[in-house]
């Protein structure tokens, strides 16, 4: 689910999962210590140690706005570093050291980080950048703003499949069931769940009424095996039956008849005084159980044997934005938004970091399905926007050989969640949520678009396979100007 629902709910819960670390609440160790009055241009000698000790980004956020107000720019640039240690997917934290380094003509390092984010297939455009006038000068410079462009050019097969009535619904899931041959959307305005039809026709196949007692439908997911349609739904304000004073902090899995849509069962989360819940993505297991994952809280919950339990929570989390169950039913993936994949073990109880090749950003992640082996992820505007099918070793803990299915496609502006049917992969493209405030109001009727439904072969490779060129980055010792060819001057 997206960024502008999620952060709506509010307090994390405190269980920690056994074998993360357990983020701190308060300020953390070292934060207090950072010697941010140091002269301008100046970095005290044990602040990188100092910074080392935080593991919070948004403290080291506060303290490098602190720091650039202060005139302290070599603490200022320690600090966005250290951000880029923390959260090395998302690449706007390297593309802004990348732009104080250049502010202090410190070349090999701006090219360095630049070519970085060229090589994993980012679209910056640093050419209007003012911070980059220093180092604007050399053929490299030249050379990396060429590799930008070349990773602007449209890529892959895919297409829109379906364009859905422009009206005021929300639509933010999708599901397949197979039995039928049906793409299945829900709405978190309407809290419904729709079957496509011809041409993008929508009938109803789940309404929230007084029986169900149904939410926003924010995900959604086919047991084709047994005949169910489970809903993950949330009480949001963006759900035109939401009443505040009773559904506030509410969330809950509901379990529907596949074919008739008829209401079967609710598994709610508990009712804690100032705790809030929003269930955002689910998957199916191999035994007809189901997860469903809190994307603010950063805790998955699990249906089965009709008990519905909190698996794990891990505060330490970015935002859990999708999940994807292994074909053995053995590992859980989680898409986090800033750290990218992690993997679960079900039997054990443990989580672990799947390792990822160095030139594989995976940051902003919105959604995750797994597919023969590996696991197709959709990445909302990294930039760009993109769909990635990544080949995992037989143990499921690394990522072996990464396969872009579509990137740069004008059609795919605001990807969000999606679904296999088969080998066809279905997400939607643009997600109207942006056009929503805060207190889930409809901001310009007129800009309501009708919900593209995007799909894309996910056994998609090109006809020839190429190797992409990787380029060399620069010693990071080198000396301003060493190995760069300078741009002859004007009249000269």
């Amino acid at each position: 689910m997206t960024s502008r629902f999620l952060t709506l709910a509010l307090a994390a819960t405190t269980f920690a999962v056994s074998g993360l670390p357990a983020q701190a609440q308060t300020a953390p160790p070292g934060a207090q210590r950072v010697p941010v009055g140091a002269k301008p241009g100046e970095a005290a000698p044990d602040l990188a140690r100092q910074l080392d000790q935080i593991d919070d980004p948004a403290t080291v956020i506060k303290l490098i706005a602190q720091m650039k107000q202060q005139g302290a720019f070599d603490a200022e640039m320690e600090g966005w570093k250290r951000l880029v240690e923390l959260r090395p997917h998302i690449g706007r934290y390297r593309y802004e050291m990348a732009a104080r380094y250049a502010q202090q003509d410190r070349k090999s390092e701006t090219y360095n980080a630049l070519l970085e984010l060229q090589s994993q297939g980012y679209t910056f455009d640093a050419r209007d950048d003012k911070r980059f006038e220093k180092v604007a000068t050399t053929e490299v410079w030249k050379y990396t703003l060429d590799g930008f462009d070349g990773n602007r050019t449209l890529f892959g097969p895919g297409k829109v499949a379906y364009t859905l009535p422009k009206e005021d619904l929300l639509i933010e899931s999708t599901a397949w069931d197979a039995t039928r041959k049906e793409l299945l959307v829900g709405s978190a305005r309407e809290g419904a769940v729709y079957r496509v039809g011809k041409n993008g026709k929508l009938t109803p196949l789940v309404k929230a009424d007084a029986e169900n007692g149904l939410w926003a439908v924010f995900d959604l997911v086919v047991d084709d095996k047994r005949g169910v349609l489970w809903v993950a739904s949330t009480a949001m304000p963006h759900f035109k039956g939401y009443d505040a004073e009773a559904d506030l902090g509410r969330a809950g899995i509901f379990k529907f008849d596949l074919k008739t849509g008829k209401f079967l069962k609710k598994f709610l989360s508990p009712t804690i005084v100032g705790q809030n819940y929003i269930l955002s993505s689910i998957a199916l297991g191999k035994d007809g159980e189901v997860y469903a994952a809190d994307g603010v809280n950063n805790a998955v919950y699990q249906v089965r044997d009709d008990q519905f339990r909190r698996l794990f929570h891990a505060p330490m989390l970015g935002s859990i934005r999708g999940l994807a169950v292994s074909g053995d039913g053995k590992t859980l993936y989680l898409g986090d938004h800033e750290r990218g994949v992690i993997g679960y073990d079900i039997g054990t109880g443990k989580p672990f970091d799947v390792r990822v090749p160095k030139n594989l950003s995976l940051g902003l992640i919105e959604g995750i399905a797994w597919w023969n082996g590996s696991l197709v992820v959709v990445q909302n505007n990294l930039p760009p926007s993109r769909i990635m099918r990544l080949t995992l070793s037989a143990d499921g803990r690394s990522i072996e050989k990464v396969q872009p299915l579509a990137a740069n496609d004008p059609t795919l502006t605001a990807p969000t969640l999606g679904t296999l049917a088969g080998d066809t992969f279905y997400v939607i493209a643009n997600s109207q949520k942006d056009n929503y405030d805060r207190f889930g109001l409809l901001k310009d009727k007129n800009k309501l678009e009708g919900t593209r439904i995007y799909s894309v072969d996910a056994s998609y490779a090109p006809p020839e396979q190429q190797t992409p060129r990787m380029p060399t980055l620069l010693p990071s010792d080198a000396k301003p100007g060493q190995g760069m060819t300078p741009k002859p001057k004007a009249g000269g």
